[in-house]
């Protein structure tokens, strides 16, 4: 069994890599990750937004400012689920 890889790898078809692909995939790449981030930033904005008009009465700010760990778990939780469905949203 040792034998299998005696002869080499195959030839890469082709003439060799073509640059001018990978350079428009890389653009691509980075357009994506633009277009990912304003979309996360605007998610976890609209979503607090949605989430302080949901608790009505409860200055969540001020609350953290205090140290209520509690609040602060519920926005991490929220930022985090927010976060989910947009990855999700955008991947397929």
């Amino acid at each position: 069994m040792g034998n299998f890889l005696q002869g080499g790898l195959p030839p890469l078809p082709g003439a060799g890599p073509d640059f001018g692909s990978i350079a428009l995939n890389m653009l691509f790449a980075v357009l994506w990750s633009i277009v990912a981030a304003v979309g996360f930033a605007a998610a976890i904005a609209i979503g607090l937004q949605v989430m302080h008009l949901m608790t009505p009465g409860l200055d969540e700010w001020e609350e953290l400012k205090k140290g209520n760990m509690a609040v602060g778990i519920l926005w991490s939780a929220f930022v985090l689920a927010v976060a989910i469905v947009v990855f999700v949203v955008l991947n397929k």
